[in-house]
């Protein structure tokens, strides 16, 4: 947990239609010994967990709050494709051999998320009707065609929106074109988090909440995990799955990223009129400004928009008005927006915009760094750090481990999320998008 943020975040609407985290998890009570210990229990410690279990690994996972409480529990729910670079992108940075299966694996990601949920019947309100990228500005619908073409030249489910149709695809006419791909969709990310708890619980793995890791060091052939309370755990293995809330638990991790704060805000439910004109047919979007926009609509019938903007302080105050003026001007023609809930968590920055897994020779892998594009990518990477545990091959690995390269003037990156932001803004005026 970074310092100076709470331990309970603002009302989201995913509390509101998330089941409730299973009674039976508790801090650690006591020393423990076990094969692996995974700390963090969002998507990536959560799925890394099972995985792990179910290779035969005792595993036992601790996070200083519960499972779901940071980045996985407080997103827009999208369930996206990819990475945020192209697949010809991918290509170009680690070679056409690397970047065709790094692409690959991004882009089956959401395949393993939602046969996940209906292996374990996770409760969490999946929709698996796409995901939608519209452009407003030139340089957008640019962008989102040469990205249409790539993946349509790989054979993925994707189509170009007729400009036409796509006000009444969306609800709203300010985008000039769009692209639609069906291998996206929308979940409950915090009921997702809890079901994958509840998951892991279910094949064996023991979860304990409010357990703290303080410290790490090694004893002979194992590692030894000094957590809160005072008790100890002993693991040949472990996986640090904290992303952007990354301490000093591992020497140089959390300088090896930017953790930015990004807010969410929520109607009250929408009426049916409304509900019948955004997005009718369920999918979800995020468009192309620099400064994205996600918006959606929750299984209790709110409009969720995301982004628009972004702050590295533990305040979201300046983003949440932001989003309330991109929601009015997307969807102001259909009357007054009755907003109800705001929060916000932190996400990992990586310098190339892509994960990265670091590991050690004696036992200790990480990863960090899905830079927004977590539900899938996180869950792809959780069971992919499994695998590499329980014996994968590095050359087998689609995305493979790298050394820790800290952020330069990291301790001024407060300053520089402020400037990038405003800069940001700035350019998306320019380009005719919405008064930030």
């Amino acid at each position: 947990m970074l310092a100076g943020e709470q331990p309970q975040p603002p009302e989201t609407a995913w509390q509101l239609t998330a089941p409730p985290l299973p009674p039976l998890f508790t801090s650690l009570q006591s020393d423990v010994e076990t094969d692996v210990v995974v700390v963090g229990g969002g998507f990536v410690g959560l799925m890394a967990a099972i995985t792990l279990r179910e290779g035969g690994r005792h595993v036992v996972l601790i996070d200083a709050v519960e499972p779901g409480w940071g980045a996985s529990g407080r997103n827009n729910g999208q369930v996206i494709p990819g990475f945020k670079c192209d697949p010809d992108e991918l290509k170009s940075q680690f070679g056409a051999q690397a970047g065709e299966r790094l692409a690959e694996f991004g882009g089956h990601a959401p395949d393993l998320v939602f046969d996940t949920i209906a292996k374990y019947d996770i409760q969490c309100h999946p929709v698996r009707n796409g995901w939608i990228q519209p452009a407003y500005a030139e340089g957008g619908v640019e962008r989102i065609q040469r990205r249409y073409a790539q993946w349509a030249a790989r054979g993925a489910p994707v189509k170009m929106l007729d400009a036409k149709s796509l006000p009444d695809v969306l609800g709203t006419p300010i985008f000039r074109a769009g692209w639609i791909d069906h291998r996206g969709g929308s979940i409950n990310p915090l009921a997702y988090a809890r079901g994958l708890a509840s998951a892991a619980s279910g094949v064996g793995v023991q979860i304990c909440i409010h357990t703290a890791a303080l410290t790490m060091r090694r004893e002979d052939t194992r590692w030894s995990i000094a957590c809160s309370g005072g008790t100890t755990i002993r693991a040949q293995q472990v996986v640090v799955a904290t992303a952007a809330y990354a301490d000093n638990l591992v020497p140089g991790l959390r300088r090896s990223m930017v953790p930015v704060r990004t807010a969410q805000v929520a109607t009250a439910a929408l009426p049916p009129s409304v509900l019948e004109t955004i997005l009718p047919g369920r999918q979800c979007a995020s468009d192309t400004r620099r400064l994205l926009t996600s918006f959606r609509i929750s299984p209790d019938g709110r409009l969720v928009m995301g982004g628009s903007g972004a702050t590295a302080s533990l305040d979201h105050s300046s983003v949440v008005p932001r989003l309330h003026a991109a929601a009015t001007e997307m969807f102001g023609h259909l009357g007054r927006l009755n907003w109800e809930l705001a929060w916000s968590g932190f996400f990992a920055v990586t310098k190339d915009h892509i994960p990265h897994v670091h590991e050690t020779a004696d036992g200790v892998i990480c990863a960090l760094g899905c830079n927004g594009r977590g539900i899938a990518i996180s869950t792809a990477i959780g069971s992919l750090l499994a695998q590499r545990l329980l014996g994968m091959n590095v050359a087998d690995m689609a995305l493979k481990p790298t050394p820790m390269k800290s952020f330069a003037f990291h301790a001024f990156r407060h300053l520089g999320v402020a400037l990038a932001t405003r800069y940001y803004g700035m350019r998306d005026r320019i380009d005719g998008r919405f008064l930030g």
